[in-house]
């Protein structure tokens, strides 16, 4: 009994150790194989190719996409600024005019007012 369980063990370190050999001398799939399948083989690898291919241009338009979204809320950010800042010299400009037709002598201040604490005074 233990002669046979020998045997059994070598032979499969045998064909562990010569599986290993075959993987790593690149003789794993014979040429008959991709002869015999050539037009499998191909089909096979060609849509791997435009499956890869088809990822990568949808991961780079995903990153287009988040790229100019980031950008596009900055412009509206700026928009909004500049919006703001036309406005209130729109209302100016339009209060002047009002004021200068009516010659009350009145005009933008250049500096703005100061401010005295009053709490300051105090102590």
């Amino acid at each position: 009994m233990k002669l046979f369980t020998k045997i059994k063990t070598s032979k499969a370190k045998n064909h562990l150790s010569d599986a290993a050999s075959r993987a790593a001398h690149g003789r794993v799939v014979s040429s008959r194989f991709f002869k015999r399948y050539f037009f499998q083989t191909t089909f096979v690898v060609c849509f791997f190719m435009v499956y890869i291919s088809n990822r990568y241009d949808c991961v780079t338009g995903m990153e287009t996409i988040a790229a100019l979204e980031s950008e596009l809320a900055i412009v509206k950010t700026e928009l909004q600024n500049q919006r703001s800042t036309y406005m209130s010299s729109t209302r100016e400009s339009a209060m002047q005019a009002l004021v200068d037709t009516l010659h009350l002598g009145l005009g933008i201040q250049e500096r703005p007012p100061y401010q005295i604490s009053y709490a300051d005074e105090i102590r």
